[in-house]
């Protein structure tokens, strides 16, 4: 019985219930859409490295100590041809080749670099066993100064076959003629890798510092597993090299992007928890409003026998209607926003993903249909139980809506919550900066924001009759009509404006502590950077070889030329980053004191931080066991302690350690960067000329000065707050379905009023422009609420990452005041359709409304 009723009920109201619904929609959908991506993504990489493990059953390879970081420059260790003999004669080969491949990258005819990184120069081969290369068209290379490349490099930079082509390498550019275009494999993944292949000879010359080869790679016979060709390959090697299954490759190379994949699904996921608790506060708001205006069509439920539970029911009924309808319609837009949030990725990384046709994973059905549901329900139980409350006598009265109910127990909960809030913040405060503090100010941050959403109703009273005084000083009648609809229901005002309250808290928050971060950085470079010009890759995985360093350092105007190099070591079991270098030149460079201990170290002793041994605690003299990456085992000292100097953007060393005990066990290391000083009374022009000619031969190294660096900085920044923004947007585009949704809930409730005023004399006009000023009132008070709380919650967040660096706190007050304008149209864009809507009553029928 109360099914069919809850069913009848969302068909004659399907018009209120829409908007709802649609509210619900835009929740569901990024959250589906967000799994439907990462499925996607995934089906993706997985079918690309399935096809790129095709024909490879084993590899060998020199033994690493730990594996590799995603990006990571260095090369392999050459393994020699003998190693080759020697695998083609184990059991279970039915083939083997020594491949080669290093950087080397297409250019086109305006110098630059062409395609998706990484740029890979390989060896020619046609066995379609060992590997993915396939002709398109023209020839295979077969002379020094041939190459073929990938198709989708031949089709970015209008090159043809035949075509003499610029090609830049480690040790500089040279021109080859292209006699051929090939596909390299056949998944997603294909056209954002590009591909240069040499003829074998060439390869080796050009690509390798040292003779040999990069790996090795073996196909099986038939009849051999891949494990049972590891072994016995693996018994033919010296103690310096491994063999492994070529699905243990796949899984090494797949295994950063899984964890990168994973970290972007659940900051997305954490929008998408957004959008649907901005989305909860329109359900509260349209199921309490519906419920206040059948009053009387609960009371005659109650009088003709109907329970409170039965009652209850009937209003959850609805939500749960709405919550399928909405979770159904989210789940397949939540495909189309897959699409979306595949382009803004990719024009954040700068190059297309390989996407392919959505993916709709179990998860997504799952996770739409229960947030749906779970949310809609959730959020109108209260209303549902307050319905339940109203006797049957309110059938016989005149006047519909429920009674209004004391803010007492409301007052003191969010006060409440307020002063834990307080604490909590002022308490992250006191304890100065690190996680300790970043918890205690989170938290209570966290507490500070129910208190203050507790207190809505309330503050909404004082501070919407301040908001609306523009209005009903100069709107006329009209505008102080406007500001008293605004004020006469301060519940429906505050949860109204609640839902923009919290989007625009959030992106308060965020452009507080990007602007802190930006003005840190600035400063930090102002202050900290020692290096007039940096040479760079064009990319974070271009080398930089010792080439380009030789030629730079001997650039006119040059003083010192340090090469920054990364080197990883094992200590205590833990894989940490270092500095490789000459100590007291790096240390010279990047101005550390050395409080304890000398610059002066060599062989395996080490520099470190404050920080670093603080958090080991390390002396001076202190001794630690470790690895390099090659598998030597080495013990390393602690030789001396420097100042730290805090810095978010390319922040000095954390460890130093000497290059000339390091390079050994990285023969191949690449060179991450180059700092340059200038001499002194060196023209700064015409020195940048200079080192611009040095860097003539390397197309992928380019040259910054100070302000392009801290250009680059503040970019990344930027960058970072432009896509916080988009994926805040969903929430503030719910939001205002939330007012639009209010306001015609707000018409229905007051049609006889309004049949009213238009009997009187107000004009359709004049009533479109009420219904827009209540509109500009309710936004303008949760924007206003909204950024005060995200400036708050940003002072407190920088405060906490002072110890990471971000020392400075600036708040963008331009920036954030720009904000009020922008949720004023937000609430006039909301009220065109309710406004119209009214306009069009009919008088007559309006004044007979009960």
């Amino acid at each position: 019985m109360m099914i069919k009723l809850a069913l009848r009920s969302l068909i004659a109201h399907k018009a209120r219930l829409a908007l709802t619904a649609i509210a619900v929609v835009a929740g569901v959908a990024f959250v589906a859409g967000t799994l439907i991506f990462a499925a996607t993504l995934d089906r993706s990489f997985d079918r690309a490295f399935d096809n790129l493990g095709r024909g490879t059953d084993t590899v060998v390879r020199a033994k690493k100590a730990f594996g590799d970081e995603l990006g990571e420059r260095d090369r392999e260790r050459p393994l020699d041809a003998s190693v080759l003999t020697a695998v083609r004669k184990a059991d279970g080969v039915a083939k083997a080749r020594g491949e080669v491949s290093g950087f080397a990258a297409v250019v086109d005819r305006t110098g630059k670099i062409v395609g998706p990184e990484p740029q890979v120069g390989m060896d020619w081969n046609a066995d379609p066993d060992l590997s993915l290369l396939r002709l398109r068209s023209g020839t295979a290379p077969r002379r020094p100064d041939e190459i073929v490349i990938d198709a989708a490099t031949a089709r970015a930079a209008r090159y043809k076959v035949g075509d003499r082509v610029p090609v830049a390498l480690a040790s500089g550019s040279r021109t080859f003629t292209v006699t051929g275009i090939v596909q390299y494999g056949d998944s997603e993944i294909s056209n954002a890798l590009t591909a240069t292949a040499f003829e074998p000879k060439t390869a080796q010359r050009l690509l390798m510092e040292r003779p040999g080869y990069t790996r090795i790679t073996v196909h099986a016979a038939d009849g051999v597993s891949q494990e049972r060709l590891r072994d016995a390959v693996a018994r033919t090697l010296p103690d310096e090299l491994e063999a492994v299954t070529g699905q243990q490759t796949i899984d090494e190379l797949a295994e950063p992007l899984r964890e990168i994949l994973t970290m972007l699904r659940t900051l997305l996921l954490v929008f998408a928890g957004i959008a649907v608790f901005v989305g909860s506060f329109i359900i509260f708001n349209t199921f309490s409003m519906l419920v206040a205006q059948r009053t009387r069509e609960m009371a005659l439920l109650r009088a003709v026998g109907a329970g409170r539970s039965q009652v209850t029911r009937a209003v959850l009924g609805e939500a749960a209607g709405v919550g399928l309808i909405g979770a159904t319609l989210g789940l397949v837009a939540g495909g189309g926003l897959a699409l979306g949030l595949a382009e803004l990725m990719s024009l954040v990384a700068g190059e297309a993903l390989p996407f392919g046709a959505p993916v709709v994973p179990a998860s997504a059905v799952i996770a739409a249909y229960s947030v749906g549901l779970l949310v809609t329900l959730v959020a109108a139980y209260v209303p549902a139980r307050r319905a339940a409350k109203i006797p049957p006598v309110a059938a016989l009265r005149e006047e519909i809506g429920t009674p209004a109910r004391s803010l007492r127990l409301r007052t003191l909960t969010g006060g409440a919550a307020i002063a834990v809030g307080t604490a909590g913040m002022a308490a992250g405060l006191i304890a100065g900066n690190g996680k300790t503090a970043l918890y205690l100010a989170g938290g209570g941050a966290m507490a500070f924001f129910v208190g203050v959403t507790t207190l809505s109703p309330i503050i909404s009273r004082p501070l919407a009759w301040v908001v609306g005084w523009p209005v009903a000083r100069f709107g006329g009648a009209v505008g102080r009509m406007s500001r008293q609809n605004a004020l006469r229901n301060p519940r429906q005002t505050a949860a109204t404006a609640s839902a923009l309250m919290i989007g625009l808290a959030l992106i308060g928050t965020v452009s507080v502590i990007t602007q802190s971060m930006s003005t840190t950085v600035d400063k930090q470079l102002e202050a900290g950077l020692t290096a007039d010009y940096r040479v760079v890759g064009r990319s974070q995985v271009t080398p930089v070889g010792p080439a380009a360093l030789t030629a730079v350092a001997k650039a006119r105007g040059v003083r010192t030329a340090v090469a920054i190099r990364s080197a990883r070591i094992k200590l205590d079991g833990k894989v940490q980053t270092a500095t490789a270098g000459r100590p007291q030149e790096l240390t010279g460079h990047f101005r550390l004191a050395v409080n304890e201990g000398t610059a002066a170290v060599k062989g395996t002793d080490l520099l470190v931080s404050r920080t670093a041994a603080d958090a080991r605690q390390w002396k001076v003299g202190t001794t630690v066991p470790g690895e390099f990456q090659d598998g030597a085992k080495a013990t390393f000292r602690i030789a001396g302690v420097y100042a730290d100097q805090k810095a978010i953007s390319h922040p000095a060393p954390e460890m130093i350690i000497d290059d000339a005990a390091y390079r050994p066990h990285a023969p191949d290391a690449t060179i991450d960067r180059i700092d340059l000083t200038l001499a002194p009374g060196a023209d700064a022009a015409a020195t940048r000329r200079g080192l611009e000619a040095a860097l003539a031969p390397w197309p992928n190294l380019e040259v910054k000065d100070r302000e392009t660096i801290k250009a680059d900085a503040a970019g990344d920044i930027e960058l970072f707050l432009q896509l916080i923004l988009a994926l805040l947007v969903l929430s503030v585009v719910i939001a205002a379905l939330g007012i639009v949704n209010t306001l015609a809930l707000s018409v229905v409730e007051r049609t006889r009023e309004i049949g009213l005023l238009r009997a009187v004399g107000l004009q359709r006009r004049q009533l479109r422009r009420m219904i827009r000023y209540e509109a500009v009132i309710i936004s303008i008070f949760g924007a206003l609420l909204g950024l005060a709380i995200g400036v708050v919650f940003g002072v407190t967040v920088q405060n906490a990452m002072a110890e990471d660096g971000v020392t400075e706190l600036a708040v963008p007050v331009g920036q954030l005041l720009l904000y009020v304008p922008v949720a004023a149209v937000i609430g006039v864009l909301a009220a065109v359709w309710p406004a119209r809507r009214a306009a069009r009553l009919n008088v007559l029928d309006a004044i007979k409304t009960s």
